[in-house]
């Protein structure tokens, strides 16, 4: 198998990751707009570490093949590959629309996630405030206000 062949199916794999990946954060936001539980936001934690690390291991690959083509692993060198094996450009460019797609799905996640964890934090901090005020006496009254 030719170099332009080995980059080809790195780049599929890396885009057919991409999809599971996309899939993944459109699941997340489902349960986070729904009502997220500690164990379902645990459990969409460790499937988005495990495609991270997945997916880093497919872009070292890329890289690796890239280097081999005495190419780097940029804009430029994707560019220098495309013009030797025309062939890639379309899988390169269905590739950066998925990254950009999954980026864009992970950071509006990530500012949704935001907000439940403020949400979150001023009712622990609400109820820290009520449990250290006496609100009620050994008799179960309320103390009477001090004029």
């Amino acid at each position: 198998m030719n170099p332009g062949e080995k980059l080809l199916r790195c780049v599929q794999a890396q885009s057919d990751l991409l999809d599971e990946f996309i899939q993944a954060l459109e699941a997340e936001s489902a349960v986070l707009l729904d009502d997220p539980s500690n164990l379902a936001l645990a459990e969409l934690t460790q499937r988005k570490n495990d495609y991270a690390q997945r997916l880093t291991l497919l872009d070292q690959d890329r890289a690796r093949i890239l280097n081999e083509l005495d190419q780097s692993d940029d804009a430029a060198g994707i560019d220098a590959v495309c013009a030797v094996y025309p062939e890639l450009r379309a899988t390169f460019d269905a590739l950066f629309e998925r990254a950009d797609r999954a980026g864009r799905l992970n950071q509006d996640n990530g500012q949704v996630l935001h907000i439940f964890m403020e949400h979150n934090q001023r009712a622990l901090d609400t109820l820290h405030s009520l449990v250290n005020q006496d609100l009620y006496d050994a008799r179960g009254r309320l103390p009477r206000s001090k004029p």
